[in-house]
Formats: structure tokens, C-alpha cells, sequence
């Protein structure tokens, strides 16, 4: 897969009322239960029954993705949540838009078993006002998954515009895949952002290239589940997709990779 560095994380909300993390106390919106809005397979159950098991707090698990996270979060003022996964590239631009997050106090957050050079990374790309927002908590890439007998000619990002694929490509509508196809067309998107006008000149580019190849499109896809069914119905053959979606549909069908 072509890697596309993804960052998912840990947000507290302005709802918080005591919660324990790293030996540390904070809020919690009610007593002994922690109530977290996340993408569906991030917070499996294995993991909440430990937390259980070692906090005594309960956990309610909201499943959602980044667009109706902030909705809610929004009309709520994050009154009913503790915790938010958001993607990293939709923190700093809500914080400062909206104001529905916390910043984080990394005194107490035990950081002892995170990559130092992700909780930096992750410190640096939330930063508002000299604060930041985020704790790293799940990382992975975006990339090709293709059911290569049926889409044996599929390589890169691009060809999910070829015509000879109508009705059989799916990808999301989102930054990442404007980046990724910035790519594929020769721009590196990340030197350009210190260049407006070069920056805007990639943007134009390639939302024209999407535009026109919308026609080929099947469906942009909203969550992971959608798309796992897509490609396993056989409905889509090839897709931008999260690496874990790609692990598990090799699994189960070797000719998807």
C-alpha cells in the first residue's frame, strides 16, 4: 500500500468532570463512567473490559467518524462526552473555529509507552494559541486495496480514474485523498504548503481531475465497515482505503491486496 500517514486521537472535551489516566486525576462528565465518541474498531472490547477491570470506570462507546463527531460535539458544547478520536486533520482547524476541546495538560498523561516522536508530532500539528490538543492513540496509512482479479492493472492512486473502471472504484472525499492523488500527479503537497499560490495551483489541479473523473466513481465511502462490505460484495474492485481494511480483506480473499 502507498503510505499516507494517518493519526487518530485522544481529545479531552469541555465536558470533563474526574477521570484517571497515567496515575493522574481529571474530569469526568459523570461518576464512574467514561463516555467516548470514536471510529468503530477503535476501541475494541478487549481493551475497554481492561480499562474496566483496573479503573472501575465503565465505558460507553459512541461510534461515529470525524464530520459527525464535530456535529455532535458542536450542538452538545461537549456536554455528554469525555473523549473524542478525531483525526489528527480535523483538531487545530476545530478548535480554533469552534472551541469544543480541551487542551491537553501532558503532566499528567503518562507518556511512557508512546513513541516520543509521535506525541511530538502530534503536539506540533494540533497547536493553537501555544496549546496543544492531542495524544497520539492510533496510527496507520491510507492506501491502494485492490482485487487484482478483477482490477489486474490498478497501481496507483490515478488509475481510480480510469474510465475502464467505472461503477468499480470507491474512496473518500477527504484531504487524504487530495494528498494522494497530489502525489500520484508529480506535486508533493507538503512542500507546497508554505507556497500559496503553488498550493493552490496543486488544489485546483487535482479537485479538476476528480471532478472529471467522477463518472468512474461507485461511491465515496463514510466508514470502514461500508467499505469492507463494498469490496467484499464485489461491488468495488478497487479503493483508497485504511491499511487495517486491507490486512483484513487479504485475509479473507488473497486476490485483494
Amino acid at each position: 500500500m502507498k503510505k499516507s500517514v494517518k493519526l487518530t486521537v485522544f481529545l479531552l472535551l469541555v465536558s470533563l468532570v474526574l477521570f484517571v489516566i497515567g496515575g493522574q486525576i481529571i474530569a469526568l462528565s459523570a461518576p464512574n463512567v467514561l463516555r467516548l465518541i470514536t471510529w468503530s474498531g477503535y476501541a475494541p472490547e478487549e481493551l475497554v473490559a481492561k480499562f474496566k477491570e483496573e479503573t472501575g470506570i465503565e465505558v460507553q462507546v459512541i461510534l461515529s467518524n470525524n464530520e459527525e463527531m464535530i456535529s455532535k460535539l458542536r450542538a452538545t458544547r461537549g456536554g455528554g462526552f469525555d473523549l473524542a478520536q478525531p483525526s489528527q486533520d480535523r483538531i487545530s482547524s476545530v478548535v480554533a473555529e469552534y472551541g469544543i476541546y480541551q487542551p491537553i495538560d501532558y503532566s499528567k498523561v503518562n507518556l511512557d509507552q508512546l513513541d516520543p516522536s509521535l506525541v511530538e508530532a502530534v503536539k506540533k500539528n494540533t497547536l493553537v494559541d501555544g496549546k496543544s490538543y492531542a495524544v497520539p492513540h492510533v496510527y496507520g496509512t491510507d492506501g491502494l486495496v485492490v482485487n487484482f482479479e478483477k482490477a489486474p492493472d490498478v497501481k496507483d492512486y490515478k488509475d481510480l480514474l480510469d474510465p475502464k473502471y467505472t461503477g468499480r472504484v470507491s474512496y473518500r472525499m477527504k484531504r487524504p485523498t487530495l494528498c494522494a492523488m497530489g502525489f500520484s500527479f508529480g506535486y508533493d503537497p507538503f512542500k507546497l504548503y508554505n507556497n500559496p499560490e503553488g498550493y493552490q495551483k496543486f488544489l485546483d489541479d487535482i479537485a479538476e481531475k476528480l471532478i472529471a473523473g467522477k463518472s468512474v466513481l461507485r461511491n465515496y465511502w463514510d466508514n470502514g465497515d461500508q467499505l469492507l462490505e463494498s469490496m467484499r460484495s464485489g461491488e468495488v474492485w478497487a479503493a483508497m482505503a485504511w491499511e487495517q481494511a486491507g490486512w483484513k480483506l487479504h485475509k479473507e480473499n488473497p486476490n485483494i491486496d
